[in-house]
């Protein structure tokens, strides 16, 4: 079921893509030609403007929305796996850990980690191979503190 709503949802605004850039291309080329014999040339223009200009804005406005739409996904799946993972590590996790379970790369979970350590106050430290293992207090508080707060959220 998914599977077909994003097919859907990426082929009925490609359409209106393809519908929008056609009745403008015709509007153009129908502006720019110099035949002074063609006929309904105001007509031809008007109709692809009025009937391409909301065709294209709506189209690109809909794959926008649907690209806002997964990343928010996204980052509400990671920010469970996170919430997840430092309650049961007791509040020690590095980004390779959180890369592996959120199957994302390393640098994202490093960036992800960082975004969050400001606001939990989180402590740094250094295991024996070198790796920096970000230690979060699971307190009550903080606990709550994550469920309220996502760094990464569009303001």
């Amino acid at each position: 079921m998914n599977s077909i709503k994003r097919i859907i949802g990426i082929g009925l605004p490609s359409l209106g893509l393809v519908l929008g850039f056609l009745c403008l291309g015709r509007a153009v080329e129908t502006a720019l030609d110099q035949n002074p014999n063609r006929l309904g040339k105001r007509e031809t223009i008007t109709a692809g403007l009025l009937l391409g200009i909301p065709s294209t804005a709506g189209s690109a406005w809909m794959l926008m929305a649907m690209r806002r739409d997964r990343q928010l996904i996204q980052s509400r799946r990671l920010q469970q796996l996170f919430y997840k993972a430092v309650r049961a590590n007791h509040g020690r996790i590095n980004a390779l850990q959180l890369a592996m379970l959120a199957e994302i790369s390393v640098e994202a979970a490093q960036d992800f980690l960082d975004g969050w350590a400001g606001p939990l106050d989180a402590d740094y430290q250094i295991d024996e191979t070198g790796v920096m293992v970000y230690c979060f207090n699971v307190s009550a508080a903080n606990l709550a503190q994550l469920d309220r707060f996502n760094p990464f959220e569009e303001v």
